[in-house]
């Protein structure tokens, strides 16, 4: 039988479940990743929503993606013996009248329906939320993101298969069918780096984009009642130390990620939006990330032309429901041949007609 060993560049999201995709069917794996505290992954809010936006959507990998992402989550918390994904109800407040009928109508649709739970009058949840329109809870939940990539670390290392360095395009030489790095020899290189992709020399053809936005970690006063709570351009998750997540802002594309007092004042804001009773709360963390995006905010995966390298990227700010998903069809993609997902931008060309 053939051996596949794969070259991962990055440890976040999409290369830790790139990894445990590849392992669980039998390849090898070696990730590099330079650790870094400011990671996308580290920073994200964590957010598990399987329908947003007005018109309700799933993510751009559609329906599929968001029940298999679910149950791998599950599979991966019984591996690893640690809390992962953390369900919650998500409370959405109502922003706008067309909301309503938009709400109606995915509750008698499948698959919407099953993750869309009921209707609020105003006031209707014991009077905690901002909802002079009403509000609809959704099924969803909170990653624990770094949780997830510290697992995924301590198994990697056990292998002897974890590089905690700086990746450089340069070190890579490339013949026909394989990938040499140091002194290792591979089936493929695999570029997973999140918002440092755009630097890659061998994804310039590719139109990679990044969007700054900046989240905060709470520390409320008392106890916040046990929900994600949620309105147009504003969210917040609890954690399971009491505190919460609070995010997040959208930058300019493709410009720098900075903490900003502007944008803490943003947040903060917030929360008359959310709640109609906010708590006094302490700002405990305030991080900016740049979130790895698509012009069309679609992910994008699969080989690219004529070399032993493949990709996968631009997941954006729905990454939590679709990363497991994207990450086995890139397996599938890899060992058989599988077709990218609908929905998803494909590395290759288009063929001509």
């Amino acid at each position: 039988m053939e051996s596949y060993h794969y070259l991962i560049v990055g440890q976040g999201l999409a290369g830790s479940l790139t990894a445990l995709a590849l392992l669980k069917r039998g390849c090898q794996v070696s990730v590099v990743d330079s650790a870094e505290a400011d990671a996308a992954s580290r920073i994200t809010g964590g957010l598990a929503t399987p329908l947003a936006g007005p018109r309700l959507t799933f993510p751009a990998a559609g329906s599929p993606s968001v029940l298999f992402s679910w149950q791998r989550y599950q599979e991966l918390e019984r591996r690893f013996g640690c809390r992962i994904l953390h369900r919650f109800t998500l409370l959405h407040n109502v922003c706008h009248r067309d909301e309503i009928p938009r709400y109606r109508k995915r509750k008698q649709q499948e698959p919407y329906a099953r993750w869309l739970g009921d209707f609020h009058q105003p006031g209707g949840c014991n009077g905690i939320l901002t909802d002079p329109l009403g509000s609809f809870e959704i099924h969803g939940g909170h990653l624990d993101a770094p949780t997830l990539l510290d697992a995924t670390a301590r198994l990697l290392r056990e292998q002897g298969s974890l590089y905690r360095q700086r990746f450089d395009p340069a070190e890579l030489e490339i013949d026909t069918d394989r990938v040499r790095w140091g002194e290792q020899s591979f089936t493929a290189a695999i570029f997973c780096e999140g918002p440092n992709a755009r630097h890659n020399p061998f994804l310039a053809e590719l139109d990679l984009t990044t969007i700054p936005g900046e989240v905060l970690t709470l520390a409320p006063e008392e106890p916040l009642p046990p929900y994600i709570f949620h309105a147009a351009g504003g969210w917040m998750a609890p954690l399971p130390n009491g505190e919460a997540k609070l995010g997040a802002t959208y930058g300019q594309t493709d410009t720098p990620a900075i903490v900003s007092n502007t944008g803490r004042q943003t947040l903060l804001a917030q929360l008359p939006r959310l709640l109609a009773r906010p708590p006094a709360v302490r700002v405990s963390d305030h991080r900016a990330g740049l979130r790895p995006a698509t012009p069309s905010k679609k992910p994008i995966l699969g080989r690219l032309p004529g070399k032993p390298l493949a990709l996968l990227n631009g997941l954006g700010s729905r990454a939590v429901l679709q990363a497991p998903y994207l990450a086995d069809a890139l397996a599938e993609h890899l060992l058989n041949g599988a077709p990218i997902p609908q929905g998803c931008l494909s590395a290759q060309p288009p063929e001509p007609h």
